[in-house]
C-alpha cells in the first residue's frame, strides 16, 4: 500500500492512498462471498451464482462496493495510525479507481485534531503557579456565613403591628409610568423586606405599614437599575400590605449546631464553616491560575483551528444560552433585545469564545499525550459511578444517560485534572 498527505489550511488534509492488485485479492473475495451469500435469484442456491449472470447487475455494483469499503476501512486504518492523525467529522472520498485484477485509488480530504508544538509550557507553568495567592479566612467571613445560616433556617411566624426591616411580607402592587398601568412588578409577592428586591425606596416606603393598609408614592428609578428601560423614569405605586411574618432565627448554641449535623458543640459548627469557605477559596485560587496558565499557552501557540470544529462549537454555546435562557422563564427573542443583538452578531462574540474553548482543550489534550497522563479504568468507573449515584438520588432515570457520552467526559475530565496536577507540581 501506497499514500501520499498533503497538508492544506485550517488543518486538513488530502490524501491519496493506492492498493495493489494483489492487496486488493482478499478484499474482492470478501466482497463477492458477502454479497452472494445475502443474494436470491431463482434456479441458483446462495454462493452459486455464475460469473457471467453477475456481469452488468446490481449484483455485481454492489460486489464493487463492498470490496472498496472494506479496502478503504482497512487501509485507513493503518495509515491514521501509522501518521498518528485524529480525522474529524465526515470525510470527503473520492475513488479514482477500482476494477477486479487492479489497483485501487482514492483520495480523502478531511479535517484532522491539530497537533501543536508546545515547546515552553512547563516553564510557563512554573512562573504562573509561583503567583498562587496564600489564602485567609477572616472572622468576618465565618459571621457572614453563620448570619446566612440562621437566615435559612428560620422560623415564620405571623404578626399583628407594622412591618419592619427584616419581616416577611406579602403584598399587592400596580405600577404606573405617566398614568399607565405597567407590568414591569409581579402583581403579588412575597419578599423579605429591606433585602433590596425592589428598586431603591420602594421598600422604605413599606416599613411602618400596617396589614391591610394601601399607600400610594412615587420613585424615581436609578441610572444604574437592571431594566434598562426603567432607568431615570418616575413611576408610581400602589401597595397593599396583606400580610406581616416576623422571623424568629435560631439562637447560636450548642443544640442548635447538633440539629444542623455531625457537631458537637457550636464551636466545631463555627470551625466545620471556616474550613469550608478556606477550601472554597483555594478552589477558587486554583481555577484562577488554571484559567491564566491556559490564556498564557493559547496566547503563546500557533493552532490552525478546523472550520467544523469552530462551527459545531459556537452553535453548542449557543444552545446551551438558550437552554439557560429558557431555563429563566424568558423568551429568546426578549433576550435577544435586551442585549441589543440579533443572532448572528451573538453567534460571532460566541465564536471567538469557542475558538478560545477548542484552543485550550487541544493544548491540555496535546500535553496529556506528551506526558502520558491518562487516568486508569477504574478510576474512570469510580468516577462514572460516583455521578450516576448521584443523579438517581436526585430521582433522574440514570437508564435514559448516555453511557458512552459520560465515558467520554469522564475520561477527558480526569485526563484534564491530570495534566493540571503535573502542571502544578513543576519545580
Amino acid at each position: 500500500m501506497e499514500h501520499k498527505i498533503k497538508y492544506l489550511p485550517k488543518s486538513q488534509i488530502e490524501l491519496e492512498v493506492v492498493l495493489s492488485p494483489s492487496e486488493m485479492e482478499v478484499f474482492w473475495k470478501s466482497a463477492k462471498d458477502k454479497v452472494l451469500s445475502e443474494a436470491h435469484l431463482n434456479g441458483f442456491r446462495k454462493g452459486n451464482i455464475p460469473e457471467e449472470l453477475i456481469k452488468n447487475t446490481d449484483l455485481e455494483e454492489k460486489i464493487f462496493d463492498e470490496a472498496a469499503n472494506l479496502a478503504f476501512r482497512k487501509s485507513l486504518k493503518e495509515i491514521v495510525e501509522q501518521l498518528d492523525l485524529e480525522l474529524i467529522g465526515q470525510p470527503e472520498i473520492n475513488i479514482r479507481k477500482i476494477a477486479p485484477d487492479n489497483e485501487f485509488v482514492y483520495v480523502l480530504k478531511s479535517a484532522i485534531l491539530p497537533k501543536p508544538e508546545l515547546s515552553d509550557y512547563k516553564e510557563i507553568s512554573k512562573a504562573v503557579f509561583k503567583e498562587k495567592k496564600e489564602v485567609n479566612v477572616t472572622d468576618k467571613e465565618v459571621d457572614d456565613a453563620i448570619d446566612w445560616l440562621r437566615k435559612s433556617r428560620a422560623k415564620t411566624v405571623e404578626v399583628e403591628r407594622p412591618a419592619q426591616k427584616s419581616d416577611v411580607v406579602e403584598i399587592e402592587i400596580q405600577s404606573f409610568i405617566d398614568g399607565k398601568e405597567t407590568d414591569d412588578f409581579p402583581k403579588k409577592d412575597r419578599f423579605i423586606l429591606g433585602e433590596g428586591r425592589y428598586p431603591e425606596g420602594f421598600e422604605e416606603n413599606l416599613e411602618g405599614l400596617e396589614k391591610g393598609k394601601e399607600k400610594e408614592f412615587s420613585l424615581k428609578i436609578s441610572k444604574d437599575y437592571w431594566k434598562e428601560d426603567l432607568r431615570d423614569k418616575t413611576m408610581n405605586f400602589k401597595v397593599k400590605l396583606n400580610n406581616v411574618y416576623e422571623r424568629q432565627l435560631p439562637e447560636m448554641n450548642d443544640e442548635w449546631a447538633k440539629s444542623l449535623g455531625n457537631f458537637s458543640t457550636f464551636e466545631e459548627l463555627k470551625s466545620s464553616i471556616k474550613e469550608g469557605i478556606s477550601m472554597e477559596k483555594e478552589f477558587k485560587e486554583r481555577d484562577r491560575l488554571r484559567i491564566m496558565l491556559l490564556d498564557k499557552l493559547i496566547e503563546k501557540t500557533e493552532i490552525d483551528l478546523p472550520e467544523i470544529l469552530v462551527e459545531g462549537e459556537t452553535e453548542n454555546q449557543l444552545q446551551m444560552l438558550k437552554n439557560f435562557v429558557a431555563e429563566q422563564g424568558m423568551d429568546f427573542q426578549d433576550y435577544l433585545g435586551r442585549i441589543k443583538k440579533d443572532e448572528e452578531s451573538l453567534k460571532k462574540e460566541l465564536r471567538k469564545e469557542a475558538e478560545k474553548t477548542l484552543k485550550g482543550f487541544i493544548i491540555l489534550r496535546t500535553i496529556a499525550k506528551l506526558e502520558n497522563c491518562e487516568p486508569e479504568p477504574e478510576e474512570i468507573e469510580e468516577a462514572m459511578n460516583e455521578y450516576l449515584n448521584q443523579q438517581a438520588m436526585q430521582g433522574v432515570d440514570v437508564n435514559q444517560i448516555d453511557k458512552g457520552a459520560l465515558l467520554e467526559y469522564t475520561k477527558e475530565r480526569l485526563t484534564n485534572e491530570k495534566v493540571f496536577q503535573l502542571l502544578e507540581n513543576q519545580k
